[in-house]
């Protein structure tokens, strides 16, 4: 009898390691999202000595460096954005609360995506960095982003599935993933992987990164950008351009490759002119009416529309169609669609009208507007649903007074390190100079004259 039990119990543990066994090698691969913070706000920073120390990429030794790494470690930050401590830290997206925007981001990102059938991610992370103006930063920074990633790639293949690797990098956080690229070739075989999906929103374009769009580290990018972002072609500092760009432009010796979709990214909304009465919401189905009855409404996204929570302190409409949430969130449905559409420009508007449930693909230069095609955006109970759960988690104590003290408390313990650091140098200065007229011995001895000293040359003679 007790080897009857003993046969069947080994038997059913064989079945459930088979049948795990199983299950992973369908499970084969496992989506990773990684989301990449922009830089800090440069207002309070603007002056013409830190000015000049960006444009030499010398802000080492500046308050805007030290008052930016104070800040930068301050949780208080993390309340509007998905951002959370440097390095790689995994966001807990079953668990959003109010102390941090990362999970809440995250959470409506995945429920979006498995609305629309895109690949779900099965785990979600922020790399943090420290947000500086520097591209020598960004690209000695990008090499702690390929290190982690290569920790995290190298366990999950351990554990027998198959990573695929989605960076989605806002505003200066997409340039520091570009450096990746440069990273590539210096890896052995062995240290390479590859980024399956690059996605750069608001990101800076220029010409000391740019051209890393080529590099095979990147499988498929994706920019998105908003004629009503007036931020991202604000970064003026590098002499070798005067603006950044919103867009990858060939050039000599640098041609676009095929890998890469450009996707302008446009929201109308409609309100009813002063001869409807009897009209109240959009014909939608029927252009003539709409635009005899309605007025279109421009709500493009501005730089921090794009990816801050609509309780930022930033510049976020309390209008805007999708407040709270981030247009980030949404991307997914525009993937999805351009990946069901294989034939779509790779140079695009994303037509959004979000009352009409509608998504227009077109090619982006009006001579080439012969693609024209229509989708499903999102239902409007579910994104008042979205809207109304995002709401929920509205921070305490996060206002324009607070933001403030921790910005400007911050430069002045920086100004104060600073001053006290100068005095101490200052000291050092004066020490060393008693310290060198002491050990002179020989001050007042005539002085040297090669290698016969005066009375040899006497003898000499």
């Amino acid at each position: 009898m007790n080897v009857k039990k003993i046969f069947f119990v080994t038997l059913l543990l064989c079945n459930a390691i088979a049948h795990s066994c199983e299950q992973k090698s369908e499970n084969k691969n496992l989506w990773i999202t990684v989301f990449i913070h922009g830089s800090f706000s440069l207002r309070p920073h603007l002056t013409i000595r830190n000015i000049l120390k960006m444009l030499n990429d010398t802000i080492e030794e500046s308050i805007y460096y030290r008052s930016t790494e104070i800040n930068r470690r301050d949780p208080f930050f993390y309340k509007n954005q998905a951002m959370s401590g440097l390095g790689l830290h995994k966001v807990d997206l079953h668990h959003p609360h109010n102390n941090a925007a990362a999970p809440i981001i995250a959470a409506s990102f995945e429920e979006i995506s498995r609305h629309i059938g895109h690949e779900p991610s099965d785990q979600y992370y922020t790399f943090g960095w420290s947000g500086l103006v520097s591209n020598k930063l960004r690209y000695l920074e990008s090499a702690f982003l390929h290190q982690d990633l290569a920790k995290l790639i190298k366990k999950i293949e351990n554990e027998g599935y198959k990573p695929k690797i989605r960076l989605i990098g806002y505003s200066h956080g997409g340039n520091l993933a570009l450096q990746l690229g440069a990273l590539h070739t210096t890896k052995p075989a062995p240290q390479q992987f590859y980024i399956d999906e690059l996605w750069l929103l608001g990101t800076p374009i220029q010409v000391e990164t740019d051209y890393l769009i080529n590099s095979p580290i990147f499988k498929k990018i994706y920019n998105f950008y908003s004629r009503a972002d007036s931020v991202q072609m604000l970064d003026f500092f590098s002499f070798k351009r005067f603006f950044s760009r919103k867009k990858f432009s060939k050039r000599k010796n640098f041609k676009l490759p095929e890998k890469l979709i450009q996707i302008r990214i446009k929201i109308t909304e409609y309100e009813p002119k002063h001869n409807n009465k009897t009209m109240p919401k959009p014909p939608c189905n029927d252009p003539k009416l709409l635009k005899k009855y309605f007025n279109p409404i421009n709500y493009d996204p501005g730089h921090f529309e794009l990816w801050f929570m609509g309780w930022t302190i930033l510049t976020y409409r309390n209008e805007f169609p999708f407040y709270p949430l981030p247009i980030l969130i949404f991307l997914s449905i525009i993937v999805q669609n351009l990946q069901d559409n294989p034939d779509a420009p790779h140079d695009l508007i994303a037509h959004i009208k979000p009352v009409c449930n509608s998504l227009e693909i077109t090619p982006y230069h009006i001579r080439k507007r012969s693609y024209h095609k229509e989708f499903s955006f999102m239902d409007a109970k579910l994104l008042e649903h979205m809207k109304y759960h995002a709401a929920k988690f509205v921070p305490d104590d996060y206002n324009l007074e607070m933001y403030n003290q921790k910005v400007y408390g911050a430069m002045d313990i920086a100004e104060h390190e600073w001053k006290e650091i100068k005095k101490l140098i200052q000291k050092e200065r004066k020490t060393q100079k008693t310290m060198a007229a002491k050990i002179n011995l020989q001050k007042n001895n005539p002085k040297f004259r090669g290698h016969l000293t005066p009375i040899d040359q006497k003898t000499t003679a």
